[in-house]
């Protein structure tokens, strides 16, 4: 199909009032299609026979009367282009296939909704099947390589870096990919994990604190040793988690071994040591799917919850919540909206959301 090329209405004629009631002219009759600029002083100024500076001082006088407008871009538009195109830039989010969202993804994205509505801030939303792949939720990950990820990011920048307000980063996106971007991302935040780049902003979760109230309610509860679950390996927040629970657990408990639900192997020996172990032990899943799933390999096993073992998510999404889990998790809702009220405002900083403790059936 030929492309359709549109014609605009003639301007010419010679010096400066022609120019101006040329131009009224126009605005009044509204025949200059109303998403167009008109022409740079340049082209005004050949076709009226007048320098580029009176050409300038004509379209800014025609602004301030209100027969123009004058976009943040420096070009000139009829009065009505003003509604559809002077808008806030929206806050782009860098996120997984949505598809592969969990319900914490779906949390944060509702915050993000909430503060970006608020702001009257539109959302660009980009997802690329190369930043996460798994087939199911214990399944292995599989995420894109250095090489993959920054030409996603690049691309996006290419196209999309002049009209956008501020980023929201999925937390996995790596920070030695990121690194490269210094100076082109504008107003990023991660969102559910911490940061050492300098600038970025990042809203993530005091895993310091769930730590403590985990540890807290193993004393309470008597338990005489505590496993850590995770989902599978290189999973940073779960990594953040279990490093605060290593360390708080030090000095009251034995180590708590790790173990990864991604494997069967690993399963079936968390099992085997429930059966012959002495006392109970209470399972700290880092992620709401590895706690589901050690619920079922408990289940099936004939161990007891939370009599033989005790099971708590220090996630904390509505996946262990609708299955009455023992939770020290977080507000994901609270962490979206916080994260785009940062992208918004442009002044980063590092926020880390209190943990809450929500008693279950499990632990």
């Amino acid at each position: 199909m030929p492309t359709v090329q549109r014609k605009h209405p003639e301007l010419a004629g010679r010096g400066v009032a022609a120019l101006r009631a040329e131009i009224r002219r126009l605005a009044a009759a509204g025949s200059w299609p109303i998403l167009d600029p008109l022409p740079v002083t340049r082209f005004l100024g050949s076709a009226f026979q007048v320098s580029n500076v009176s050409a300038f001082r004509v379209l800014n006088k025609l602004s301030e009367s209100g027969h123009l407008w004058r976009s943040a871009s420096g070009r000139y538009y009829l009065p009505e282009a003003r509604r559809l195109l002077d808008k806030p830039a929206p806050v782009a989010c860098l996120l997984r296939r949505l598809e592969r969202w969990t319900e914490v993804g779906r949390a944060i994205m509702q915050g993000v909704d909430e503060a970006c509505g608020d702001s009257e801030r539109a959302m660009l939303l980009m997802h690329d099947r190369v930043l996460f792949r798994q087939a199911d939720a214990t399944a292995p990950t599989a995420i894109g390589s250095d090489g993959e990820l920054h030409r996603t990011m690049e691309d996006f920048l290419r196209v999309h870096s002049e009209r956008i307000g501020g980023m929201i980063l999925d937390e996995l996106w790596p920070d030695r990919v990121l690194a490269k971007f210094r100076g082109a991302l504008c107003s990023g935040v991660m969102v559910y994990r911490r940061t050492k780049l300098p600038f970025l902003g990042c809203v993530s979760a005091d895993a310091d604190g769930a730590a403590r109230l985990v540890l807290d309610h193993a004393k309470r509860g008597r338990f005489k040793k505590i496993s850590i679950l995770m989902p599978f390996r290189g999973y940073q927040p779960s990594d953040e988690m279990a490093e605060a629970l290593l360390h708080a657990a030090e000095g009251s408990f034995p180590r708590p071994a790790v173990v990864f639900m991604d494997s069967i192997r690993a399963r079936r020996a968390m099992v085997g040591a429930l059966r012959t172990q002495d006392g109970r032990r209470l399972l700290v899943a880092t992620e709401d799917n590895a706690a589901v799933s050690a619920l079922d390999e408990l289940g099936k096993a004939g161990i007891d919850v939370p009599s033989r073992a005790g099971l708590l998510s220090t996630m904390g999404s509505r996946i262990a919540a609708d299955r009455s889990i023992t939770m020290a998790g977080f507000d994901f809702r609270l962490m979206g909206a916080e994260a785009a009220r940062m992208a918004i405002g442009g002044t980063l900083r590092q926020i880390t959301l209190p943990p809450v403790f929500c008693p279950g059936c499990t632990a």
